[in-house]
């Protein structure tokens, strides 16, 4: 049978680092041996990760299931059978999981885009995004078939950077009419050598099966700096005035 890989339980061990830690604590489990605090403490934090990702766990035949791995025991699941039964149950709990972030995206986005616009300078335009002008250029702006070379920045509402072509040390280069509405329309507002924050509520933002980088429901925000327009081949139907 396959076994769990070592980078499978340190990403068990990374994703609970941001955990609240325990408050108890015991003299007999501060160990001396760097390996034996170590192995401990990924102990710890398999128990905690579990305990939030799989309810009602049966404790003693999840230790079963690590001892007989380690002891090099002969499994009592096939490996075709362990992977059926996750499967099974990741079905039937990620619809739920899900739903609950979406609502829970929806409310918080809803409370930020209405606060946002008391901030200064702040404009929501008719298209349901909002956009903030940091840097004003005036000039020629792209249509909705044009390619744009631009830089950004992505973040969710709780400031958590999810992209940044700036680090990557490149622009990116793209046709606007092959991105998600919201990132697009706020594109066709700006003019070459202008920067521009840009809100994108969730109904603009990733559609159908492809959630976005906060999960479904979730107002995405761009920093964008606006490089060169490259007219692509197929002629624009939009006007100007259909893009201000």
């Amino acid at each position: 049978m396959r076994k769990m890989s070592l980078s499978s339980l340190l990403c068990i061990l990374i994703a609970a680092c941001t955990l609240e830690k325990p408050k108890k604590t015991s003299a007999s489990h501060r160990m001396e041996e760097h390996n034996d605090s170590l192995s401990y403490a990924i102990g710890l934090d398999m128990g905690m990760r579990m305990e939030l990702e799989y309810k009602n766990i049966n404790h003693k035949m999840l230790n079963k299931g690590i001892d007989d791995y380690f002891s090099r025991n002969e499994y009592d699941l096939t490996d075709k059978d362990r992977a059926r039964i996750i499967k099974k149950y990741s079905e039937e709990t990620q619809p739920k999981y899900r739903m609950a972030l979406e609502k829970n995206n929806l409310i918080e986005g809803k409370k930020f885009l209405e606060e946002n616009l008391k901030n200064e300078g702040v404009i929501a335009h008719r298209s349901g995004i909002q956009y903030k002008v940091i840097t004003p250029m005036e000039g020629e702006k792209p249509g909705p078939r044009d390619v744009v070379k631009i830089h950004y920045i992505g973040k969710l509402i709780d400031g958590t950077t999810f992209d940044n072509s700036y680090t990557r040390g490149e622009p990116v280069v793209f046709q606007l009419n092959r991105i998600f509405p919201g990132f697009s329309q706020g594109i066709q507002l700006m003019s070459p050598g202008s920067k521009y924050q840009i809100f994108v509520p969730s109904h603009l933002g990733f559609t159908g099966e492809e959630d976005g980088p906060g999960g479904p429901g979730a107002v995405m925000i761009f920093q964008i700096d606006l490089l060169e327009i490259m007219p692509s081949s197929e002629e624009s139907n939009s006007s100007p005035e259909e893009r201000k």
